[in-house]
């Protein structure tokens, strides 16, 4: 135990002076160890003592429980629908309150969150109850393979969906055999392709996606859940 405690003071130590943690070898020298091995099965007994966390597969991230960072507020705008195009009705706006999370969930540019009703995303692990976490991005910043929120302009009607983006390589053979080679363009002659809003479920055909009647309202970048019960999470007044 003597050198267990000794140990989390070197990481503690490190931790303030560098902001990473020691490498094995480090640990070994530091703290006369015979073998990285030997160094390696304290900092995994800490682990599980509960005394220091570790990123899996990264180097470095040996560090103290007592020097994670302060969890998080991230506000819950309310509900998303998960839905088929003729199943999306009106949802309003609304504060739900704010989430406490672990930093870790949480990346930078997350602006606010999203409690997922419906299961057209079911096939990408999205389940009814699902909190997604959302980053505001542009038109110009989201990939093929993104999961957006989108919304329908001037109308409560949102939805959530993976976007699916056809480039004209995609798409031009495709064309050429329909007597047509013409992509929708942004107005400056640069071809944007075809934009899919597509669902994750057998019996759920995609939505093509007017961006001049859909508004993007961000991307996810986290999600966890499902949660039927938010209480636990939501911050106090």
């Amino acid at each position: 135990m003597a050198d267990r405690d000794r140990l989390l003071s070197y990481l503690e130590a490190y931790w303030e002076t560098h902001g990473y943690g020691p490498t094995l070898e480090e640990v070994r020298r530091q703290m006369g160890f015979s073998s990285r091995s030997h160094a390696l099965y304290h900092l995994l007994s800490l682990v599980r003592e509960g005394r220091i966390v570790r990123e899996p597969g990264k180097h470095r991230t040996w560090r103290p429980a007592s020097l994670l960072p302060p969890p998080v507020s991230i506000p819950l705008k309310g509900v998303v629908p998960a839905s088929a195009p003729d199943q999306m009705g009106e949802v309003i706006p609304q504060d739900l309150g704010t989430l406490r999370l672990p930093a870790a969930w949480a990346p930078r540019r997350c602006r606010f969150a999203l409690w997922v009703r419906g299961e057209s995303m079911i096939g990408l692990g999205i389940q009814p109850y699902d909190v997604v976490l959302i980053e505001p991005v542009t038109w110009n910043e989201v990939r093929s393979g993104d999961l957006v929120v989108v919304r329908l302009r001037g109308r409560n009607q949102i939805t959530l969906k993976e976007l699916v983006i056809e480039r004209p390589k995609d798409t031009g053979r495709k064309n050429q055999k329909e007597g047509s080679t013409r992509m929708p363009s942004n107005g400056n002659g640069k071809d944007e392709g075809i934009h899919w809003l597509r669902p994750a479920h057998p019996d759920l055909q995609p939505i093509r996606l007017d961006r001049r009647m859909w508004a993007l309202e961000g991307r996810v970048a986290f999600r966890f859940g499902p949660v039927r019960d938010l209480g636990a999470m939501i911050q106090g007044e």
